[in-house]
């Protein structure tokens, strides 16, 4: 719809044209005032985009290690479930061993008395 690089070419020419006649120390019109406003305040909103980019970026980067940290949380949190998980399977063979034998024990007792 309106493309930014004729807007800028424009202004700067115009800006120029009138930095150009206050360097002359000739008197400029309103026009001419307004048009050096409107080209400080592009600059200075240039200038503010430009900030908030780079803060955004270092917003990001500092996002990105926290997750990376809390990725690594979950992994360590991961390996101890493993390492209970581990256990747990041998306590139930060691309790389901022992249950078995007391089990034959029993039988082997009620068969011989």
């Amino acid at each position: 719809m309106f493309d930014n690089d004729y807007f800028e070419r424009w202004l700067d020419s115009e800006a120029s044209k009138a930095m150009e006649k206050i360097t002359n120390h000739e008197s400029i019109d309103q026009q001419e005032m307004m048009v050096l406003v409107l080209k400080a305040q592009t600059n200075h909103i240039t200038q503010m985009e430009q900030d908030l980019r780079g803060e955004m970026i270092a917003l990001r980067e500092d996002m990105d290690k926290r997750f990376e940290q809390i990725n690594k949380r979950f992994e360590q949190v991961d390996k101890r479930f493993d390492t209970m998980i581990a256990r747990m399977d041998k306590f139930m063979i060691w309790s389901f061993s022992n249950t078995f034998i007391a089990a034959g024990i029993v039988v082997a007792l009620v068969k011989y008395l």
